[in-house]
């Protein structure tokens, strides 16, 4: 239905059955929409509504109520998707959009230096994938097998770096 494809702001609310009272279709036709500023969902099981308000594309999403909760609670987020925006005001989200947010490092002890690795300097010799593959296996894999694999992965880059002449 055409008013199922605008974006329309008054007090109208769409109600559609689906074929088969299939979550999914109903899911589908919600999300088929280039509009996504809110969305409902209402059921007599508080689950099976969270579960449909989960997978709808929206910036916002009500389970068993009106849209009209998620824009009155001024510490919740507003805003939308698709051609609805993407941008949010209110709540924390929205005193971000305000904020210019950046990292910034420095090194803590002047007396301990940080540099980049020679693997991972520029111009690249073509070991630095090989070198941080290794180091996120040694940093961050879950057994020891692997975390050994990762610092033998690093020795070699290092080791082919040092010795080697490779280039991209």
């Amino acid at each position: 239905a055409m008013i199922a494809q605008e974006e329309i702001f008054g007090p109208i609310m769409c109600i559609f059955k689906v074929a088969g009272d299939s979550d999914e279709e109903a899911v589908r036709l919600a999300n088929n929409c280039e509009f996504a500023l809110s969305s409902c969902a209402f059921a007599k099981s508080a689950r099976r509504a969270k579960s449909v308000a989960d997978r709808l594309r929206a910036g916002m999403s009500a389970v068993n109520d009106l849209e009209g909760c998620t824009y009155m609670s001024q510490s919740l987020p507003f805003g939308g998707c698709k051609k609805s925006g993407f941008d949010r005001f209110a709540g924390p989200e929205g005193l971000r959009g305000l904020c210019m947010i950046r990292s910034v490092c420095e090194d803590r002890f002047p007396a301990i230096r940080n540099s980049i690795p020679p693997p991972l300097q520029y111009p690249s010799k073509g070991y630095g994938p090989d070198f941080a593959e290794g180091l996120i296996l040694m940093t961050y894999s879950p057994s020891i097998g692997q975390k050994l694999g990762g610092i033998f992965k690093l020795i070699k880059a290092a080791m082919k770096t040092l010795g080697g002449a490779k280039s991209d």
